[in-house]
């Protein structure tokens, strides 16, 4: 593979960088390109001639059923959690494995409480919350575990410790760990503030 994660803008004066992870692993980024790389991983459409590679592939290069399996083997956790508000935190965190592999359905509540013990300092009434009724962490929490479920290769998260105190913060820097011991020879890349 001759790239993880690769983005190369438009080229001019402004902005000539380009972002470029050649090895799997943990990865911390800036965030110059951010909302160009989130949108276009978000269904791996380029709006503005810039270039993405992900996982090896060039994303211009690739047809409609390449996209999609592509897309299977990334995932994104959103800042804010970006969940569903009128579904409830295991219906958030299952919805993925409902849909794609529903003979896993029953499976992956017993994986879930396992990686909620492997995170620890978890409230025992989490998976029964709505959103609205979540801390910060709790939604960022929900959203890397619907992430985790699918066992992606590269695993991008937003800031996810941004507006948290020192403890969540911890907890939250466990989340590249966890991911790593999961999925070995995976990606965690992480956006800085």
């Amino acid at each position: 593979m001759s790239c993880v994660l690769g983005y190369e803008p438009v080229a001019d004066e402004k902005s000539p960088e380009r972002v470029w992870l050649e090895t799997p692993g943990e990865h911390l980024l800036s965030s110059l390109y951010k909302d160009q790389i989130l949108a276009a991983m978000h269904d791996l459409r380029l709006r503005n001639g810039a270039r993405l590679v992900l996982l090896g592939a060039d994303v211009r290069a690739l047809g409609d059923a390449e996209r999609a399996r592509l897309l299977r083997r990334v995932a994104f956790v959103p800042a804010n959690g970006g969940l569903m508000s009128s579904l409830n935190a295991w219906e958030n965190i299952s919805l993925p494995v409902a849909y794609h592999a529903p003979e896993k359905l029953e499976a992956a509540l017993a994986d879930v409480h396992a990686l909620l013990d492997e995170l620890g300092g978890v409230d025992d009434d989490l998976l029964a919350k709505l959103p609205e009724h979540m801390t910060l962490y709790e939604r960022r929490l929900a959203a890397y575990l619907r992430a985790l479920l699918e066992r992606p290769d590269l695993l991008v998260v937003e800031s996810l410790a941004a507006g948290l105190g020192p403890v969540k913060r911890a907890r939250i820097g466990r989340f590249a760990e966890v991911y790593r011991r999961h999925c070995p020879n995976g990606t965690f890349v992480q956006f800085e503030g």
